[in-house]
């Protein structure tokens, strides 16, 4: 019996057509890849924070109570921090530092505040949107999908709000 593999150009067809007829989600290319929360109801809890750490905070926390999560506070999902973590390139940082059993979603999710930038009212309210977008498990923003530059998922520039793409990014992901 001769044996043959198939044709290069015939399983390249067939990989690219089963590619392009797999859905997607709004949240695909928008999610953060490391802080899935693991319910729609988040407790936010500050420690020791800064005015300007807690006025991200809240705005933080108000912005993302326009999309599907709830939160409240007391403690227990969100943890916020703020201190002068020195020129270390970013003004926030969000990661997970307890995953739930099946390692499919965080249980405590850092938000940390870097307050050794200088940084406008509003853009310590932006960049508290901005890390609480990432409790979300959005991720970042750029010019080729911002166009409208309206999102505060973007880290070149500060804006305030979560867009509608955002919004319906936080309500595929949870």
């Amino acid at each position: 019996m001769q044996f043959s593999f198939p044709r290069i150009p015939s399983v390249l067809a067939v990989a690219a057509a089963l590619v392009l007829t797999i859905p997607s989600s709004a949240q695909a290319s928008h999610d953060d890849n490391g802080t899935d929360p693991d319910n729609r109801n988040q407790a936010v809890k500050g420690f020791s924070l800064t005015s300007n750490g807690s006025t991200a905070m809240g705005y933080g926390k108000a912005e993302l109570e326009r999309s599907v999560i709830t939160t409240s506070w007391g403690g227990g999902d969100i943890e916020v921090y703020d201190g002068a973590y020195g020129d270390t390139k970013w003004h926030g940082r969000t990661d997970c530092t307890n995953w739930n059993a099946l390692w499919t979603s965080c249980d405590i999710i850092r938000v940390r505040f870097n307050t050794s930038y200088s940084k406008s009212l509003n853009q310590w309210k932006s960049l508290g949107c901005h890390e609480f977008g990432h409790t979300g498990d959005l991720g970042h923003r750029y010019a080729s999908t911002d166009t409208d530059n309206n999102s505060c998922m973007r880290i070149e520039i500060w804006p305030m709000h979560y867009d509608q793409h955002d919004l319906n990014a936080i309500a595929a992901g949870t």
